[in-house]
């Protein structure tokens, strides 16, 4: 494969989903309906659907431009319902504004927001690109991953008692194998500056090669 741009352990935004409603009332009478008109309504408030890959401090919440190539439907209508799992442990950054509860939405309103979610797709993220890792290459990105110390700003699963080891400077990668589609992670990884201009992610020098990133990416995929 070739060599591309790439970051290893600080994915500062591809696990961060929905993040920034937080008043129930957005959502009254004249809101419920089709899944577009919830989103262009009340979603877009905090996210954009549409335009530039922005920087992180220029946003409130993670961009849904490319939401149907990044999140698994069925774990998005169950988050949207019950929003309890923190995507960004200490939120989306340190404004406390940003640290607010998201909007609950009921199961069909929930379903049908995930539906025009997954209409919204970039056309770099190719489909079909990652496929399950083989033995070697687990055991390639799992080195590479520790090595380049992603777990220093990232949650990530482990046998403690906890369930989990790792900093809280950026995403949570606890269940990522549950939200997040592989193909959106692996592009992501090649170039996060794609999709969020000077991210901050950690980019090794000299760049890795890129069926290093291919095992990272299989290796995260495990994460459950």
């Amino acid at each position: 494969m070739a060599t591309k741009p790439s970051f290893i352990a600080a994915v500062i935004l591809i696990a961060g989903c929905v993040i920034g409603l937080t008043d129930e009332s957005v959502l009254g009478e004249s809101v419920v309906g089709s899944g577009d008109k919830i989103v262009k309504t009340a979603c877009v408030q905090c996210h954009r659907i549409e335009g530039k890959p922005a920087a992180r401090r220029t946003k409130q919440a993670p961009d849904l431009i490319w939401a149907g190539n990044k999140y698994r439907s069925e774990w998005l209508i169950s988050w949207l319902q019950n929003p309890e799992f923190k995507h960004y442990p200490v939120g989306y950054d340190f404004r406390p504004e940003r640290k607010k509860r998201h909007l609950v939405l009921p199961a069909d309103q929930a379903k049908a927001v995930a539906e025009f979610l997954a209409t919204r797709k970039d056309a770099r993220i190719k489909e079909g690109a990652m496929k399950p890792g083989t033995p070697e290459q687990l055991q390639r990105g799992q080195q590479l991953y520790r090595e380049h110390g992603c777990q220093n700003c990232h949650f990530t699963p482990a046998t403690t008692a906890k369930g989990y080891t790792g900093g809280t400077s950026s995403t949570s990668f606890i269940k990522l194998y549950e939200r997040l589609n592989a193909d959106w992670v692996y592009r992501f990884n090649q170039n996060p500056n794609d999709f969020e201009p000077d991210s901050g992610a950690y980019i090794p020098k000299p760049p890795l090669p890129d069926n290093d990133i291919y095992a990272i990416t299989a290796y995260m995929m495990t994460f459950k």
